[in-house]
């Protein structure tokens, strides 16, 4: 009798190992049946510009080094002055090349000739003077304008937006994927913000000219955009 007792626990011992060794299996095999739907979501948002930045400059040819250089410098400082009068805050002037050089296919009487050129970048924060700066700066002697820039002061806003909008895609793109492979889509399990995708503020260019203008600048700052991507995964079963 004892003899059939103890075979009984060592039956029930072993039965109840294997039970142990099994629980974890099986529970490891249920997790190993969730899917995964990794997609890419894109975002824009658009807003009107609120800032803008031009290259303007004035170039004088002359036989004289001296007599270039004094006239650009002269004239230079006359349109920065007349550009602060207008509204322009000083600071939003910054010197963005000075250039001498001589041309010895110039025509001068000796066949050479000093040429300078002075540019100055100006910052515009209110979007409704560009037309104003540039009109003076043209009459003012200006000759040389280029790289009229159209940006937002603060992105973060339009960012925000673009974020959302962005997701809104990623989930719309997961949703389905999850029908056609007759799945149910479930959490979100992990993101990755694509910073590189990050657009660039629509941008315009302008040319000048030695004579003053009949009429004044015409400029349409448009829309400025930021667009982002998102790498969403979503659980789905």
């Amino acid at each position: 009798m004892f003899k059939n007792l103890r075979r009984y626990t060592v039956i029930v011992v072993v039965v109840v190992a294997m039970l142990a060794v099994a629980l974890p299996t099986m529970a490891q095999n249920d997790d190993s049946s969730s899917s995964t739907i990794t997609v890419v979501g894109t975002g824009t948002a658009y807003a009107v510009p609120d800032t803008a930045s031009v290259e303007l400059g004035i170039e004088n040819r002359s036989g004289s080094i001296r007599d270039a250089f004094s006239a650009s410098n002269s004239t230079i400082d006359a349109i920065i002055g007349q550009l602060v009068e207008l509204g322009v805050d000083r600071s939003d002037v910054t010197t963005s090349g000075l250039s001498i050089y001589r041309d010895y296919y110039g025509t001068e009487t000796d066949g050479t000739s000093y040429v300078v050129s002075n540019n100055i970048r100006v910052t515009i924060r209110d979007v409704s003077m560009i037309a104003d700066v540039i009109n003076t700066a043209v009459e003012g002697g200006a000759n040389q304008m280029y790289g009229l820039t159209f940006s937002l002061s603060d992105t973060t806003a339009l960012t925000s937006s673009a974020r959302a909008d962005a997701m809104t895609d990623a989930r719309a793109r997961a949703e389905e994927l999850a029908n056609l492979a007759g799945l149910s889509l479930g959490s979100v399990v992990r993101i990755v913000e694509q910073t590189n995708y990050y657009g660039i503020p629509m941008m315009g260019r302008g040319g000048g000219g030695t004579e003053s203008l009949d009429q004044g600048a015409v400029v349409e700052p448009g829309m400025s955009n930021i667009s982002l991507n998102l790498e969403v995964t979503f659980s789905a079963r």
